[in-house]
């Protein structure tokens, strides 16, 4: 609901920059059609609210999708933090940090 959120969202997705959002929150990005043709995920019965998206289930626990990344919930973060190191830093920093942590 927020005015000065909303226009951020669709600035950055309008100008192909990253966007994630992990649990409730994808439906946010549903309800403002970022999601169109896009696949993601959301907290279980949130999947009605990714508006236009193709919805991944189990047992995938992030996806991305051009500039949008999606996950679960909480239960998740780990590889959602991952994915955004992978995306930001590479594969190779995300695989280090994922060995360190003994994230296996």
């Amino acid at each position: 609901a927020h005015r000065g959120v909303r226009r951020q969202l669709l600035n950055f997705a309008r100008e192909g920059k990253g966007i994630a959002a992990i649990c409730a929150a994808p439906s946010i990005l549903g309800n403002l059609g970022l999601l169109e043709g896009k696949k993601a995920m959301a907290f279980p019965g949130f999947e009605m609210q990714l508006t236009g998206a193709v919805i991944i289930t189990a047992p995938e626990r992030v996806v991305t999708d051009g500039n949008i990344t999606t996950s679960r919930g909480m239960g998740t973060s780990l590889d959602l933090g991952l994915e955004l190191v992978r995306l930001i830093k590479g594969e190779e920093l995300a695989e280090q940090l994922r060995t360190s942590t003994q994230y296996i």
